[in-house]
């Protein structure tokens, strides 16, 4: 289905008048509708090798036309999808550049952003790690944490403030205000399918979980201060 047949043809024209004069939004606006229909697939099996047989002449027919023409128009869109994305990257558009990060690899949301709560932290996260960010990575984690991230915290424990540890603690003190104690073993049996298991049901059990995560003492000053931040840090995700 082409984006004509999602979105109407009067949209799409008014974003590209607009996207003309060097509007971020309307730019993005155009990336996402073109990008709306990508599933990540390359249309039906052996589509290029019919488009590249037009290309070199043969004439199609049936089916065969069919698939051509859809893999024609879909790498049209992606080309598409890719200048209007860039262009509202270009034009400072956070959400665009964040997608240039993710689908291509591109570090400039890292380079212009500022860690914030605006963006989805998870998935910030995510695209830092896959892109070999360390500083970015350590830089949204604590973002995500600071958001009630109960993932987040065990990962600054143990990867990142692992060398402060009366931060450690703060994470520690919050999961526990939070109703997850990061201190104690989360183990539990499951089938081999995944399910909690029963023992009506029986067979193979699993064990999956994680062991709770040790830290030394702080000291009574230190660990009132500790207590003191995760309850303000608590407060502020309780807003």
């Amino acid at each position: 289905m082409d984006d004509d047949d999602l979105f109407s043809p009067e949209l799409i024209a008014g974003l590209e008048f607009t996207a003309s004069d060097g509007n971020a939004l309307a730019h993005y606006g155009l990336a996402l509708i073109h990008g709306s229909n990508d599933d990540g697939d390359d249309g039906k099996v052996g589509s290029n090798y019919w488009y590249d047989q037009e290309k070199n002449g043969r004439i199609l027919t049936g089916v065969e036309k069919e698939w051509a023409d859809e893999y024609k128009n879909k790498m049209a869109n992606d080309e598409k999808y890719e200048f209007h994305l860039r262009e509202a990257g270009r034009l400072g558009n956070e959400g665009a550049l964040l997608d240039l990060a993710e689908r291509f690899g591109d570090p400039a949301f890292f380079e212009k952003v500022k860690p914030s709560s605006d963006h989805d932290s998870r998935r910030v996260v995510e695209i830092a790690e896959s892109l070999d960010r360390d500083n970015d990575l350590h830089a949204w984690l604590t973002i995500a944490a600071e958001s009630g991230d109960i993932y987040a915290m065990g990962r600054l424990i143990e990867e990142f403030d692992q060398n402060d540890l009366a931060r450690c603690w703060t994470w520690m003190y919050l999961s526990q205000l939070l109703e997850t104690d990061l201190s104690k073993d989360d183990y539990q049996a499951i089938h081999e399918d995944g399910s909690l298991y029963d023992d009506d049901v029986g067979g193979p059990m699993i064990v999956v979980g994680e062991q709770g995560i040790e830290l030394r003492p702080l000291n009574i000053e230190q660990d009132t201060i500790a207590r003191q931040l995760a309850q303000k840090i608590f407060d502020k995700i309780n807003v």
